[in-house]
């Protein structure tokens, strides 16, 4: 795989999703939660391209990490008749109503009953040739007819007939069934058809484009063989009957990765199970296995730490923290929180932590696990017993089991640092809020009297001070500072009334 797809302009590498497939007629889309890679990116900041190729290789580690999304083959014809369906009319008028004719269960095959269509559904069907009129009825053939229609349909029948009409459906049929074989032509006859093998070899050709298709869009980029047995998975279990089964004979191909896979997942869940009670809760033993646990324990309030870390490189440095919160998944356990060091939030594997972690406010030296179990007792007596029991049992399972997988932590919620803003009050809204409007005056008025540039510092206050576009501003530029890998500074409504308030006194001074 080219690796150098996930490097910016200025080389530096940044958290992207695979791309979408853009010439084929089934739309490939990888729709992988890609937070554990963008955070991982923040504490490691790989190098070079071997570096970061390890990274991602340990963030996506199997099939069961991506998460694509297929085109369905239902979709794919629908988005696509002309192409898929070619000219014959008849395939693209009676698309849907072809199914009657095919047994889709497990091998694709002619259907060998006759059925009952329309005059002119047969018509079509005849002129092509794909279809036989059936043109001898024998009682089976009547009864799957006159079965199909509703039974007040089938008293009209009968009363036409000269029948009593009191009896019940299947009772009406046979009476009219025995009447027609005494006296040929009592009831009309209908259109009945049978499927010939051209119909069965043009269906299993359309069905064919489908898998060719995602095979092509396959051969667009450089994927990872793990993404790719990830989208057979998908449209093995996303579409029905034959196209199911055309996918799993492709993903037949990719059976040394899923194998895999699955030992590395029956091992983990073993290692689970060994696991003995403890003061700190039961083992897990249903259906919610430790693998699928993802939990995260905000802690009221943060605390104050100091460690030695050991990056993904190697790389020994020190580190505070206030944290914020312990998180569990698939088995590995992380602090998160707010990093004096890097003076933004960042995210550390605890396995990563050497030696003993000391709480700055007390100089107290305590172990990793001391801490968690510290941390988490403390929550879990304001919580369900039930739920803590599950909670703890993770703790314990992920820290036997936190150097069998390197995946990646689950959607970080946002939490607030000690040098990050707080909330704005109502009062400082209000303040940007009037300023804002003023700027907006200030803005129509200079520019009436031909005083540009007195207008465009108004014009840049506005930005400033009204409080939904300074959020909008913020927003745009922490992701602008995040792709770069850079740091990023919220500007407070506070000093935003502040700062606007001088471009709005600039502007005066200018005007006048």
């Amino acid at each position: 795989m080219d690796y150098s797809y996930y490097q910016n302009e200025n080389g530096k590498f940044t958290a992207k999703k695979l791309p979408t497939t853009k010439t084929n007629s089934v739309k490939i889309k990888d729709d992988t939660d890609i937070t554990g890679l963008k955070y991982a990116l923040q504490d490691e900041n790989p190098k070079n391209v071997s570096q970061f190729k390890a990274l991602h290789e340990e963030e996506f580690s199997s099939h069961y990490d991506y998460e694509p999304e297929v085109d369905s083959f239902k979709d794919m014809v629908m988005a696509n008749k002309n192409k898929v369906l070619g000219e014959d009319l008849w395939i693209k008028l009676y698309w849907h109503e072809l199914s009657i004719f095919i047994n889709d269960i497990e091998d694709l095959e002619l259907d060998e009953e006759p059925h009952s269509v329309s005059d002119d559904f047969a018509k079509h069907l005849l002129d092509v040739k794909v279809v036989e009129e059936m043109q001898e009825l024998d009682y089976k053939d009547w009864e799957s007819y006159l079965s199909s229609m509703k039974l007040p349909d089938i008293k009209v029948i009968a009363k036409q007939a000269g029948l009593k009409v009191s009896k019940n459906k299947a009772e009406l049929i046979h009476e009219l069934i025995l009447l027609e074989e005494q006296s040929n032509g009592t009831l009309k006859k209908p259109k009945l058809i049978k499927a010939l093998p051209l119909m069965l070899e043009k269906i299993k050709n359309i069905q064919q484009v489908y898998i060719n298709e995602i095979e092509k869009g396959l051969k667009e980029f450089e994927y990872p063989e793990k993404y790719k047995a990830a989208v057979w998975v998908y449209a093995a279990d996303f579409n029905e009957g034959d196209i199911s089964a055309l996918a799993k004979e492709k993903l037949s191909e990719y059976n040394h990765i899923l194998e895999g896979d699955e030992q590395v997942l029956a091992s983990n869940k073993a290692a689970s199970n060994i696991i003995h009670n403890s003061d700190l809760g039961q083992p897990i033993n249903n259906e919610e296995s430790w693998i699928d646990a993802k939990t995260k324990h905000t802690l009221k309030p943060s605390i104050k730490i100091a460690f030695q870390y050991t990056n993904h490189n190697k790389e020994p440095s020190n580190r505070e923290l206030r944290l914020d919160a312990i998180m569990f998944d698939n088995g590995l356990t992380y602090f998160y929180g707010f990093c004096y060091k890097a003076n933004a939030s960042r995210t550390f594997r605890t396995d990563r932590i050497e030696k003993d972690i000391a709480i700055i406010e007390t100089g107290e030296l305590i172990s990793v696990q001391d801490l968690i179990n510290q941390q988490i007792d403390g929550l879990n007596k304001h919580s369900n017993p039930v739920k803590s029991s599950l909670t703890q049992s993770v703790i314990q399972k992920s820290n036997v089991q936190n150097t069998d997988k390197s995946s990646l932590f689950s959607k970080r919620q946002d939490q607030t640092n000690d040098n990050a803003p707080e909330k704005p009050s109502t009062s400082s809204i209000v303040i940007g809020w009037f300023l804002g409007i003023s700027a907006i005056g200030g803005v129509g008025s200079n520019f009436e009297k031909n005083e540009y540039l007195a207008g465009m510092v108004c014009f840049f206050a506005i930005l400033v001070l009204i409080p939904p576009i300074l959020n909008k501003l913020n927003a745009k530029n922490k992701k602008l500072a995040e792709e770069k890998g850079k740091s990023h500074s919220n500007l407070t409504q506070k000093s935003a009334n502040i700062f606007g308030l001088i471009l709005i006194i600039i502007s005066a001074v200018i005007a006048s």
